[in-house]
């Protein structure tokens, strides 16, 4: 493990500031370890002005100034933090919030596993952990032990069977045509009660890629899960389904469902060879962000507005790209932005822009913007002409940061529109992409996040932290994205060494169907082609490596084309 590096020189001239900074104590109660857990750094967060909070794909970690004002980085070793790697993280005040995810093997290959959520409401002194949300055989109402449904059709408390076979035989799809029954159960929502919910009951491919804390409550959004959330306050915390609306609707109010046609369905009923049923897509949720009393998720069919009142129903309004004007459909994050003139909230999102409807693959990206609380939006030109693909949106007080395919943009508040500046890369660093970044205004510095490790930036300079190996993971490939654009070829890494490979290794698309298998001895590399010759798309692939003594190993790997 790399020691960390001393990369700022503290300064008298923070005595001038008009108000106290909070210095970390090397003391404190956190359980941490020096250095970085990972080179795969996904997510940053300022906790406070002397620390910030570092998702990455091996654990959670922190940088932090101490007394002298040095920086330091390590990674926390809590029990209560949920294993593998962090696709979500946030912070309010002094309360953290992150979500866990790891590689499975499956029956039909390789799978995405949600771990859990872990929160600290002491800046992370102290953890506490919620499994992965899944659906029990009796959610909220015992008596209802019929567990099967026609996912299409009206439904009331004589909806759900017992037996499978007798509701396929009851079952029939939009085009009339016999169908299969889905298991189901009933939640509750503010004063109803008997809402139906298509039950979720593994937590693979239920992944939690988004969090956010909002009054007592966080947050979840999960691809395969829907909306959830828990209240952290209470000793022993409970999961509870957020209903949102469906594909076709432009609202849906508090107390107010039509339980007779409604149904949450994170996984759909469309049939393709008719053109009928639903994909659901608004109910497979990607992100959740707070501001004031809104909430905004961003779902595979858009963005939903929701205002929150003192008993935490939550009123919701539908918005499209087609409707509204931003980018495209799939939302897969936020970040509030106030303007100069400290009145002016911007809303960014994150607007992915995917090949064809219920494809899981995708162009690209920019971000879209809205001053006026979503009635209208704007995209960036100069980002859209790009052709990049957005990861996160970050703001300081006087600019707005994108992290993005293509590197980091930058433009100040008023600019955003029409004029951004690309942030040069240090040479410590051969990948473009760029996954985030943070102004620690107090320090002047910008971290900036990549699979290569995390560097911050002053007066002109770099200085890069990075870890010796990915601490906890045996099997990784690099560059991670794979960009087309910046090289031609993937290295495989096992047990820290580039030629440790001893075994064949398969590439999955996300359907679990082989893309590519390579036989590996010593060095071994993959030029981003399937087996017929012909380049991948973009999107998320799995590697899996068969080691000659039997082992297995799994590593996400994605590819921007």
């Amino acid at each position: 493990m790399k020691k960390f590096a001393v990369i700022i020189l503290f300064s008298i001239v923070y005595l001038q500031f008009p108000y106290t900074i909070g210095f970390n104590d090397i003391s404190s109660n956190r359980e941490v370890s020096q250095g970085l857990s990972s080179n795969g750094v996904y997510d940053l967060e300022i906790l406070n002005d002397s620390t910030l909070i570092i998702g990455t794909n091996s654990g959670l970690n922190i940088a932090y100034y101490d007394f002298e004002g040095n920086l330091n980085f390590g990674y926390f070793t809590d029990n209560n933090i949920v294993y593998g790697g962090n696709p979500a993280l946030s912070i309010s005040d002094n309360i953290i919030a992150i979500s866990g995810v790891k590689s499975v093997e499956t029956s039909v290959g390789s799978q995405s596993k949600g771990t859990g959520v872990s929160y600290s409401i002491n800046g992370g002194d102290s953890w506490s952990y919620m499994p992965q949300p899944i659906d029990s055989s009796y959610q909220d109402f015992p008596s209802y032990i019929n567990k099967w449904a026609c996912p299409w059709g009206l439904f009331d408390e004589n909806s759900l069977y017992q037996n499978k076979i007798e509701c396929d035989l009851n079952c029939a799809d939009c085009s009339e045509e016999q169908s299969s029954c889905m298991m189901y159960d009933y939640i509750s929502w503010a004063s109803q009660d008997s809402i139906l919910n298509f039950s979720v009951t593994t937590e693979i491919q239920n992944v939690s890629y988004g969090v956010e804390i909002h009054g007592e409550y966080i947050y979840a959004a999960s691809w395969a899960g829907s909306l959830r959330r828990f209240n952290y306050t209470l000793e022993t915390p409970v999961w509870e389904v957020v209903p949102l609306p469906m594909d076709n609707q432009s609202e849906l109010s508090c107390n107010s469902i039509d339980i007779s046609t409604y149904q949450i369905n994170p996984i759909g009923n469309y049939v393709s060879s008719e053109n009928c049923g639903y994909e659901f897509d608004n109910h497979k949720v990607f992100s959740v962000y707070s501001v004031e009393d809104t909430l905004w998720v961003g779902t595979a069919n858009g963005i939903n507005k929701g205002i929150v009142d003192f008993n935490g129903c939550i009123d919701w309004e539908h918005l499209t790209s087609e409707n509204f004007g931003f980018y495209d459909d799939w939302i897969i994050g936020f970040e509030n932005q106030i303007l100069d003139d400290g009145v002016t909230n911007r809303l960014w999102a994150i607007t992915w822009d995917r090949e064809y409807s219920g494809s899981h693959l995708i162009y690209g990206g920019p971000p879209s913007y809205t001053d006026d609380g979503g009635v209208t939006w704007n995209t960036p030109e100069e980002l859209e002409s790009k052709n990049l693909l957005t990861y996160n949106v970050s703001s300081s007080s006087e600019k707005v940061y994108v992290s993005s395919s293509q590197g980091l943009f930058e433009s100040s508040n008023y600019q955003a529109g029409n004029l951004w500046d690309q942030f040069e890369q240090p040479e410590t660093i051969t990948t473009q992409s760029v996954f985030d970044a943070e102004h620690q205004e107090f320090f002047d510095d910008i971290f900036i996040a990549t699979a290569q490790g995390i560097c911050v930036y002053n007066d002109n300079k770099f200085r890069c932290e990075s870890a010796e190996g990915d601490i906890n993971q045996s099997f990784y490939a690099y560059p991670n994205p794979f960009n087309f654009n910046e090289t031609n070829q993937l290295t495989f890494v096992f047990n820290k060494e580039e030629g440790n490979i001893n075994g064949n290794i398969t590439i999955y698309d996300l359907a679990m169907d082989r893309v590519a298998k390579i036989e590996g001895s010593g060095v071994t590399r993959w030029n981003g082609n399937n087996d017929f010759g012909d380049r991948v798309s973009s999107g998320v692939y799995f590697a899996k490596y068969n080691h000659n003594s039997g082992s297995s190993h799994v590593f996400n790997i994605m590819v921007i084309n």
